[in-house]
């Protein structure tokens, strides 16, 4: 986490031992309330704060980091299983979207091992997520994003894809990610073809059209035709 930078969505870093190649981090053993009714937006939230955490990383440590710059990730071939193997530009796509989103120096940062048991919450402070061992600066955080409907399935607290996704673009802009919802919906989109997702549940669907039934005129139905047969 120290190398991450800071956020008050990860436990605290309390020692590191080289020697053995452990962290010790803060224990957070209060779980989450899943029917708290802005759980969701907290969750969200907190994904999108772990996502912009690269951004608060301490300049002595910037160089080591250096390599997982978007800039050099997006111009560097990207290894990946399967289709995007044999096809590179489907790899590069969605960091490419990610780039625009985030700038060229920023270093990507996801892979959450999201699981609604993983959610805590500190006294009196802000949702926290656990057991970060699978977090990598290589990886984008769409991968969590493509996560996030199904663990709010499994806590109870569904939510339709887009309305995730609007929560996390305005979690995510507070932190300085220009997200739009179209460049969102394409990264989201290049990212299944690039991985093989079945299914983005919703995430990707258009945005329903703002006009509502008022907007629209109503025009009545033609009278009906004379039939020539008198009675």
């Amino acid at each position: 986490m120290r190398g991450a930078g800071h956020s008050p969505a990860l436990p605290r870093l309390l020692s590191v031992d080289d020697t053995s190649r452990s962290l010790l981090i803060e224990h957070i053993p209060r779980p989450n309330s899943w029917t708290c009714p802005t759980a969701p937006r907290r969750l969200i939230g907190a994904v999108a704060a772990i996502h912009a955490t690269p951004a608060s990383l301490p300049a002595e440590l910037a160089p080591a980091f250096d390599a997982y710059r978007l800039d050099r990730l997006t111009a560097a071939p990207a290894p990946a299983p399967g289709l995007a193997a044999r096809r590179p530009g489907l790899a590069r796509r969605p960091r490419t979207h990610v780039r625009a989103a985030h700038g060229d120096s920023a270093i990507p940062l996801g892979h959450l091992d999201l699981k609604p048991e993983h959610a805590r919450r500190r006294h009196g402070r802000g949702l926290v997520l656990v057991d970060l061992e699978t977090l990598r600066p290589d990886i984008t955080g769409l991968v969590d994003l493509v996560t996030l409907p199904a663990v709010l399935r499994q806590a109870g607290r569904p939510l339709p894809g887009r309305e995730v996704l609007a929560l996390y673009r305005a979690a995510a802009a507070r932190h300085g990610i220009t997200w739009t919802g179209p460049a969102l919906r394409a990264a989201l989109t290049a990212f299944a073809r690039a991985t093989g997702l079945d299914t983005l549940d919703g995430l990707a669907d258009p945005a329903p059209s703002p006009r509502s039934p008022k907007d629209t005129p109503w025009n009545p139905p033609p009278p009906p035709a004379r039939s020539s047969t008198q009675p």
